[in-house]
Parts: structure tokens; sequence; C-alpha cells
């Protein structure tokens, strides 16, 4: 496996020559990052935080650079504030995204995820292509801060038009019920979504969408 820990300025330099604009990574923190060079594959989840142990470091800094695809078997997620960065030069392919903390999260390529989970939060969330998931749950005024590409699956709570450059994306709302895209147990009791049992559900990998 191909990681090492770079400086900021060696982090802007990959970013010009990948040819990312500078408005897409001048709100990312500056400090050290975790380099992964080439196409990624993580078996289990890819942790924000130091919550459980991660695949590629025990030494928490500002985030992580994927210079290719990334491929992650569980899912990718923060628990609390202090959330690193993660930056994927290429395509995003997880089985879940859940934020509710300051996580920021760019993806150059396009983004394939079975659950998109997002709650109010202080975070910089940009997808430069696709935006794809079975189900995307929206909540408290979070959305992405940037789509490029098509915005699709089951949209629950959307509420891009007041939050979001689409740049002419395609929403594909759906307006089904979401005790009717998602198990029982991440339900409440007034029909809305529980973001932490969803969260858990999801780290566990369980199943969390409905048959």
């Amino acid at each position: 496996m191909s990681t090492r820990t770079i400086a900021w300025d060696e982090a802007v330099e990959l970013f010009r020559r990948r040819g990312l604009p500078e408005t897409t990574w001048e709100n990312l923190d500056e400090g050290e990052y975790v380099l992964h060079t080439g196409n990624a594959t993580v078996t289990g989840n890819f942790p924000l935080n130091d919550v459980e142990p991660h695949p590629w470091t025990t030494a928490w800094d500002i985030g992580f650079i994927v210079d290719g695809d990334l491929t992650v078997s569980g899912s990718a997620y923060d628990v609390d504030d202090g959330a690193a960065a993660l930056v994927v030069l290429g395509d995003l392919r997880t089985a879940g995204i859940h934020t509710t903390c300051d996580p920021k999260i760019v993806v150059t390529g396009d983004t394939t995820a079975g659950v998109v989970f997002g709650a109010y939060t202080d975070k910089y969330l940009v997808f430069r292509g696709d935006l794809r998931a079975t189900v995307q749950v929206w909540q408290d005024e979070c959305a992405p801060d940037h789509v490029g590409g098509t915005l699709s699956g089951s949209l629950v709570q959307p509420s891009y038009a007041d939050h979001t450059d689409l740049n002419a994306a395609e929403v594909e709302d759906t307006a089904v019920p979401v005790a009717d895209l998602l198990v029982p147990e991440v339900i409440t009791t007034g029909g809305g979504v529980d973001g932490d049992a969803l969260r858990e559900r999801l780290v566990a990998g369980l199943p969390v969408l409905a048959v």
C-alpha cells in the first residue's frame, strides 16, 4: 500500500497538477495529509475521527488524500467535531456516507453510495461529478455545497435550492416516504430518520435499505 504523510505545500502542488481549481481546495485546512497514491480499496469503514482504528494511520491530523479512486466496502463517517478531511482525486464508491459534524469531503469524480445522510453541520461537501445514492437524507438545512454532475436517488427532505450550487444537475426526487426506503430500526416514531441509529447500523455493516 502506497501511503505517506505530506505537507500542505505538496498537497497544493498535487491539486494543481490534477487541474483542481483553487476554489475547490481553498476551504481545506492547511496541515499534514496522509496521501495514498493510486486506486485504494478499503475493507470495512473509513472513519474520519479516531473512534475506531483507521486502515492507514494511527496519527490523526488534518485529513486524507487519495490520488485515484477510493472504494470502501463499509461507510465513510464522522462521530464528533474535529473530523479529518477526505479528498478523492477520482471516484468514490462506498456503502454509506454519514456526517453530522464538521467534515470536509471533496470528490473530483463520481460518487456512488447506498445511503448518504447529512444533518446540520459545519461542513464542506463538494462533489464535482455525479452524486448517486439509493437513498439520500439531508436534514436540518444540510446539503452538499456543490454537485457538478447528476444528483440522483430517492431524496428525503431535500433543501438544495437554497443551499447547494447544483451546476444544472438533474434532481430526481421520487417523493417516496422515508419509512418505505429504510429499515424500521432507523425510523423515528414521527416518521423521520434517527441519524444515530442509521450510523450505528452502517458502521456495523447491518442492512439499512428496505427490501
